[in-house]
């Protein structure tokens, strides 16, 4: 049945894609059919919210029309359905373990196990490096052996509760000590669970799986303003990047709005700040039953808020948000004296160029609401001027003598998508030494390097052992090619610092996931 169902989803988002490339008028005949033949498909393979909506949608259509939708108006009636499939389209990701132990061969064996079960796992066998990678990675749970040579592995734990930083990763301690006392001191240090060698592989996948998902359900929390139980910035942050993400691979354009309540100071000084936290949580209550589905409202400080508006144009945006403002000057707040209503002013702005980061956004929308302000409050300004921002590069190599593995991984690399305001350097070599005589390598940028393990002149190894030896630690991330037989050679990159692996052959989608995580931990 899943089959079936990415099948449906696929076909909505393709026809919807296809008209808006059409760039045509839209016969009202087609937009009915579309909507009838979800209707009725929706709920035989299992997605019956997305037939509730598109009953909802039939219901208001006339069959005999021979009029013509534009694409603005037939993506405003379809938003539902659109973002429905988009969000049902997106595999989820994949959460990320951090797996410190000295010991490469358990690595190895610990690291398929748990990949095999839809986690990314990232391993160490320095304890340096582990906690290098930690800060880097924020990881979903942290795997770590008690037992290092000259260093106890509690003494990690005492750092990273000595950094000053909330520790909110769960973080389980192996040991083949089990005893009560071992037990005990690893709780004290900061240990969220204990797990005695030798262990069985499926309850060890089982403990992870139960902290990763505590830890999802503390970041949920996390994500919610306390007072108004709006989004925080941090969430909102992250759907930017999504929707940057999708303007980058869709050409999806989306709008944001910034909104300010208007005299809200004088209200904190009229009616004191108890009622003036009722004007907050009434306006976060009013948004989250009024905005459109999909639509992403944050509270981004005081009494500023932010809302994200996917497939959105600077005219819909506008329009949306005036809207908003109408209906929530409406409502009525009580004071000590008569009830009193509120008004909020707003700027928008449309995102069209993918340079463009969110620190430039919000600086050109808060222009746009100065405006708003200025021209008497109680009004939404649309951003007209130029959208500029910074284009950072990330240098990648592909360092293998086969070239149609530099030529396939060149190709995944092309297709990837960063954030809007980041491009790929890539450069291919064919063997070590020519990498590492390499002006391109001449810089103090940070680079990603994918390296193959066996190579002529100077095998991977051999190049990983220099680049660690002779350079910042924090310069390079690296990935090592290497073949399902060599275990050993598996062991030794771990050891000498190498960041990830994959054994060949290998899965193109596969290599693309670590590369996208190594690539996050160098911007």
């Amino acid at each position: 049945m899943e089959k079936y169902k990415s099948k449906l989803i696929g076909n909505i988002l393709n026809q919807v894609e296809k008209w808006k490339d059409d760039a045509r008028h839209i016969p009202h005949e087609e937009v009915y059919r579309f909507v009838h033949s979800i209707k009725g498909t929706a709920r035989t393979v299992g997605l019956d919210e997305l037939g509730e909506m598109a009953e909802a949608l039939y219901e208001k259509m006339d069959g005999d029309g021979e009029f013509l939708w534009k694409w603005e108006e037939a993506h405003l009636f379809l938003q539902n359905v659109i973002g429905y499939c988009l969000k049902a389209s997106k595999p989820a990701e994949r959460p990320t373990i951090l797996i410190a132990d000295p010991d490469a061969s358990l690595l190895v064996e610990w690291k398929e196990y748990l990949e095999e079960r839809s986690f990314h796992v990232l391993v160490s066998t320095d304890m340096e490096k582990a906690l290098d990678t930690f800060y880097d990675v924020k990881p979903d749970c942290l795997v770590l052996e008690e037992e290092w040579e000259g260093e106890n592995g509690l003494s990690f734990l005492k750092r990273l509760q000595s950094s000053g930083q909330k520790l909110l990763t769960p973080i389980m301690v192996i040991s083949a000590n089990a005893e009560r006392v071992n037990r005990l001191h690893a709780f004290r240090a900061g240990a969220d669970d204990f797990l005695g060698m030798p262990f069985d592989l499926e309850e060890f996948f089982v403990r992870i799986s139960r902290q990763v998902e505590r830890k999802k359900q503390y970041d949920e929390l996390l994500l919610m303003d306390e007072l108004t139980k709006a989004y925080n910035r941090k969430y909102f942050q992250s759907v930017f990047a999504k929707l940057q993400a999708d303007l980058v691979r869709r050409k999806e354009t989306f709008s944001l709005g910034i909104i300010d309540l208007d005299h809200f100071k004088n209200i904190n000084d009229t009616y004191g700040h108890v009622i003036g936290d009722e004007v907050l949580k009434g306006l976060a209550e009013y948004m989250k039953h009024h905005i459109r589905p999909g639509d992403i409202f944050a509270r981004y400080g005081g009494e500023e808020f932010a809302l994200l508006m996917p497939n959105t144009s600077k005219e819909q945006a506008k329009n949306v948000v005036e809207r908003l403002l109408n209906g929530f000057m409406q409502l009525k707040f009580h004071g000590d004296a008569l009830p009193f209503s509120v008004s909020f002013s707003g700027g928008v702005i449309q995102v069209k160029d993918a340079g463009l980061a969110l620190e430039r956004v919000m600086e050109c929308a808060d222009k746009a609401l100065y405006e708003a302000k200025k021209n008497g409050k109680a009004r939404i300004e649309a951003y007209e001027g130029e959208q500029v921002d910074f284009l950072q590069s990330i240098k990648v190599a592909v360092v293998d003598d086969d070239e149609i593995v530099r030529m396939m991984l060149s190709e995944v690399i092309d297709k990837m998508v960063l954030p809007a305001n980041k491009k790929i350097e890539l450069e291919t070599f064919e063997d070590g030494k020519s990498f590492l005589e390499s002006e391109w390598l001449e810089s103090n940028d940070r680079y990603v390097i994918i390296l193959d393990g066996m190579m002529p002149k100077m095998d991977g190894l051999e190049v990983l052992q220099k680049l660690r030896s002779e350079r910042r630690h924090d310069q390079f991330k690296v990935m090592m090619l290497t073949s399902r037989k060599s275990e050993r050679d598996i062991q030794k990159a771990l050891q000498l610092g190498a960041d990830d692996y994959v054994t060949k052959p290998f899965k193109l989608l596969e290599v693309e996931a670590r590369l996208q995580h190594l690539i996050k931990r160098v911007m």
